[in-house]
């Protein structure tokens, strides 16, 4: 099971690095210098070493946190996966593609229909938690967008329906505490160093994956 789970990590990762690549080929402008030799080098140690990571940490967290299912790593698996293009492209744009949303759909139905033939006892439990967990996300994700200005985009209001797609309740909550820890230290050492002022807005989705990636490592959510 553990080759099984390393094989779909690879494909999970290598679908995602698929889709980066067919983003910044359709908007290469948006994309700082990207046609540069410097910048090309820089994004392909960039995804070499997030993919290593990804995988590495799917294979950390199924074989040091036992209680977890197959199937229960896997969604996290494919998460770890879509994060890491998602931070790249909202670094560089301030913007989530719909692209990665879809494919993050496209990912969580296919875990879905190996779920209904594999573990459908469990699968209306687990179903309705995810549901709560995404709609609690993304209308709590639209009230701070209301009331904070240039706190939440729309990308990340949608990425974090997909988040709750994939984590359920059960980790949910600590993949939103860490990634909020991060941007906050994040947004203070840039006011500090004077690299950003209040106006400025601050892309969300690197500190989403570092803060996703601690509470998988740490918690095994």
């Amino acid at each position: 099971m553990l080759v099984m789970m390393l094989l779909c990590s690879v494909l999970a990762n290598g679908a995602v690095l698929g889709l980066l690549l067919w983003e910044i080929r359709k908007n290469r402008s948006e994309y700082k210098g990207w046609m540069e030799e410097k910048a090309r080098v820089k994004f392909v140690v960039y995804c070499s070493v997030m993919i290593f990571i990804a995988v590495g940490l799917t294979v950390f967290v199924y074989s040091f946190y036992r209680e977890n299912t197959f199937f229960f790593t896997l969604k996290r698996a494919v998460l770890l996966a879509l994060l890491w293009p998602v931070a790249y492209t909202d670094y560089f744009t301030f913007r989530i593609p719909n692209l990665f949303i879809i494919g993050g759909l496209g990912g969580r139905a296919a875990v879905l229909g190996a779920e209904i033939v594999f573990a459908r006892e469990q699968l209306p439990r687990v179903l309705l938690g995810e549901a709560v967990a995404g709609g609690v996300l993304f209308l709590a994700a639209g009230l701070c967008a209301v009331v904070v200005k240039n706190s939440i985009g729309g990308g990340d209001l949608k990425l974090f329906l997909v988040m709750g797609l994939y984590l359920g309740l059960q980790g949910t909550w600590g993949a939103v505490f860490f990634s909020l820890l991060v941007s906050f230290v994040t947004a203070v050492f840039l006011l500090v160093t004077g690299r950003a002022t209040r106006k400025d807005a601050i892309p969300f989705g690197p500190s989403l994956m570092i803060g996703t990636y601690l509470a998988i490592f740490l918690t095994g959510m």
